[in-house]
């Protein structure tokens, strides 16, 4: 656990932890950028969308994933970034995340 958990504090520090705010609706979605994507984190369930939750947390072979403990670092702290987002880019967002995939910038 101690390495999950200096992991965790790390991607605090490093501020790749973020709440993406949806409006008008208000939809709030945890992510956290890991070193091969970003992983939606829904810490009410207790679910990442990271490979490593699915392969070794699911399986009883690691107890969480530091996706999952670098969330709840961040809310007990308030060290978060927020990111705001038009409602129209949920789906898309939420289609890469799952995959664990960074979603490309839109061209302005």
């Amino acid at each position: 656990m101690t390495s999950i958990l200096v992991e965790a504090e790390n991607a605090v520090r490093m501020g790749r932890v973020r709440l993406h705010v949806f409006k008008p609706s208000g939809r709030r979605r945890w992510v956290v950028v890991g070193r091969h994507g970003e992983y939606l984190v829904l810490p009410e369930a207790g679910y990442c969308s990271c490979p490593d939750f699915f392969f070794r947390v699911m399986s009883g072979e690691k107890p969480t994933c530091y996706h999952l403990v670098a969330v709840k670092l961040a809310i007990e702290r308030k060290q978060f970034n927020i990111v705001e987002k038009d409602d129209a880019e949920h789906d898309q967002l939420m289609e890469h995340w799952l995959k664990g995939e960074t979603p490309k910038e839109k061209e302005q």
